[in-house]
């Protein structure tokens, strides 16, 4: 390049200087003092520098606290004669967030610092990138509300929690699209602020879920609430017409010093609660209530092990024979022993277990448990010797039940006609001709079946003639009240089909003798033996006075 094109690119340099983003401070350095040589355009727009102060210092330009903070960090570089990179996002004195900088040493003929130079990159593009970045990261991108992270990380002081869930809202996306969904969602959100926007926060969880969180001495919660489900009393615009949405409210008070998350758990174990009781309304937790459906979930994850880490226990009750006045069989009756201080009984478990499926498994041990039990008790009771396992509706849909359970009777080498097996009426009711199918396969198999709580249902008359069953139990709650005349109805109608009867809940003295008197081949109950572990089973029933009278 010749002279005269470079002294033309010289002469061009300050308006390049001033055309680039990036601040440029050149400092004269003399005696330990900096005074300013040139600024560009942007130094002036961020500092207010201009070429008017060249030849002032540090101190005549700026604040004490500034001058000193630039004062030390330009004397660094010259201290330590290298460039020296200082980071972005410093608050400086001025209050200013610093950008990026390079502060370099420029040596003289003399080897020492005659000048530094500052270049600092602008961070204003990038702050504002930074903040927008960061609304979105705590704020609902469609409501502006609050989100999820929000709640956590900075509602701090909470004294209570609300949380909000549409009634219906599935229905409303389906009925109406996700556009219309939408819509419903900001105006939810603007009533909301508009009614609690000023001494609340007000969060939107996702979904149709909205959280209204107070701070330090909350207003009542239950006034709060009321006032909530008033919001939503006025019909909303949706495609053109007005639509009644309605709403459930979860409360959580804190109590104990609850993180957020306890609080947000506790909420929606009440909210779950409101909506169980009809929706529209609105629930406080309470730590010393019992919620069922907590409880539930807590069984569906414990049940998973509970075969594994052999929780499970077969309890037996007998059945007797008073006219041959021997143990004749025995019902064998699940316990969880889900600790060793809780027992759980199977109307609590059982349901749970039928509702995940884990009653395959479950059921699945207790066929092969009542096998080996069988073969102990049969060596006690004699021939002719039955275990009645009680088999649910889910057991016997299971495509595999049959082959899986004969597979299992093979390998502990029991023959099929050792078990009876146990079904209600509900099993049926769904799918009769599935059933009766099932059913004759097990009684071809060898396995006796017999209907329990005869009678309790509205259709246990056309059982008897639709099932291939061998014995029919008669409901408990026919023998506490004793109508003698009905019970005798039943014997009959099963003597002259053929079926043995076993009479369920004989509690009491005069329940067993009205029986015998009947003619009632089985009896089972609490007179006779209370349900006990296997080896705690008698060698047989205790002889009766009222026997012996019998």
């Amino acid at each position: 390049m010749d002279t005269s094109s470079l002294r033309q690119l010289f002469r061009k340099l300050p308006r390049f200087l001033d055309e680039i983003d990036d601040s440029i401070y050149i400092m004269k350095v003399e005696n330990g003092e900096f005074t300013y040589s040139y600024v560009n355009r942007p130094a002036t727009r961020f500092s207010g520098i201009t070429t008017e102060d060249v030849g002032s210092t540090f101190f005549a330009k700026n604040s004490e606290q500034m001058a000193h903070y630039l004062h030390r960090k330009y004397s660094r570089a010259v201290a330590e004669r290298t460039a020296i990179r200082f980071e972005a996002g410093v608050v400086m004195p001025n209050g200013m967030v610093s950008g990026e900088s390079i502060v370099t040493p420029i040596f003289g003929e003399d080897g020492e610092v005659e000048y530094v130079v500052c270049v600092t990159r602008d961070i204003t593009a990038f702050k504002k990138t930074e903040e927008l970045l960061r609304h979105y990261a705590y704020h609902d991108d469609l409501t502006g509300l609050g989100n999820r992270r929000y709640l956590l990380e900075h509602a701090t002081g909470l004294s209570c929690i609300m949380l909000l869930d549409l009634d219906h809202f599935k229905k409303l996306n389906d009925t109406f699209g996700h556009d219309a969904g939408d819509a419903l969602l900001v105006e939810v959100a603007d009533r909301l602020r508009a009614s609690f926007g000023d001494d609340y926060t007000l969060v939107r969880l996702g979904g149709d879920e909205f959280v209204l969180a107070a701070h330090g001495n909350a207003a009542d919660p239950e006034r709060v609430a009321e006032e909530i489900l008033s919001v939503f009393c006025a019909p909303f615009p949706l495609k053109d017409r007005q639509i009644a949405v309605g709403v459930s409210v979860g409360v959580a008070i804190r109590e104990d010093g609850e993180d957020v998350q306890t609080l947000l758990k506790h909420a929606d174990i009440a909210l779950y609660q409101a909506k169980g009781e009809g929706r529209r309304r609105y629930h406080i937790y309470e730590s010393a209530a019992r919620y069922d459906h907590v409880v539930k979930f807590a069984y569906e994850l414990a049940l998973s092990h509970a075969v594994e880490n052999r929780e499970l226990e077969l309890l037996y009750q007998p059945i007797y024979n008073p006219f041959k006045r021997r143990i004749v069989g025995c019902e064998a009756l699940m316990r969880w022993n889900r600790t060793p201080a809780e027992v759980v009984s199977p109307q609590e478990f059982i349901p749970v277990a039928e509702e995940t499926g884990l009653i395959i498994p479950i059921g699945d041990w207790a066929v092969r448990q009542a096998c080996r039990d069988w073969r102990e008790l049969s060596k006690r009771y004699g021939p002719g010797f039955k275990v009645a396992v009680n088999i649910s509706r889910i057991q016997l849909h299971d495509e595999s039940f049959v082959d899986r359970i004969l597979r299992m009777l093979q390998a502990e080498g029991v023959d099929p006609s050792a078990l009876e097996l146990e079904i209600t009426e509900s099993v049926v009711l769904h799918n009769v001709h599935m059933v009766q199918s099932i059913l004759h396969r097990l009684r071809q198999a060898g396995f006796t079946i017999s209907l329990d709580d005869f009678g309790a249902g509205y259709s246990s008359l056309s059982m008897l003639t639709l099932l291939p069953i061998d014995t029919v139990k008669i409901d408990r709650s026919f023998i506490r009240d004793m109508n003698a005349a009905l019970v005798s109805a039943m014997l009959a109608m099963a003597k002259a089909l053929n079926l043995q009867v076993v009479a369920e809940g004989v509690e009491e003295a005069r329940h067993f003798v009205k029986l015998v008197e009947m003619d009632c081949p089985g009896l089972q109950g609490y007179y006779i033996c209370k349900p006990v572990a296997r080896d705690d089973l008698p060698e047989r029933a205790p002889l009766r006075n009222d026997e012996k009278d019998a």
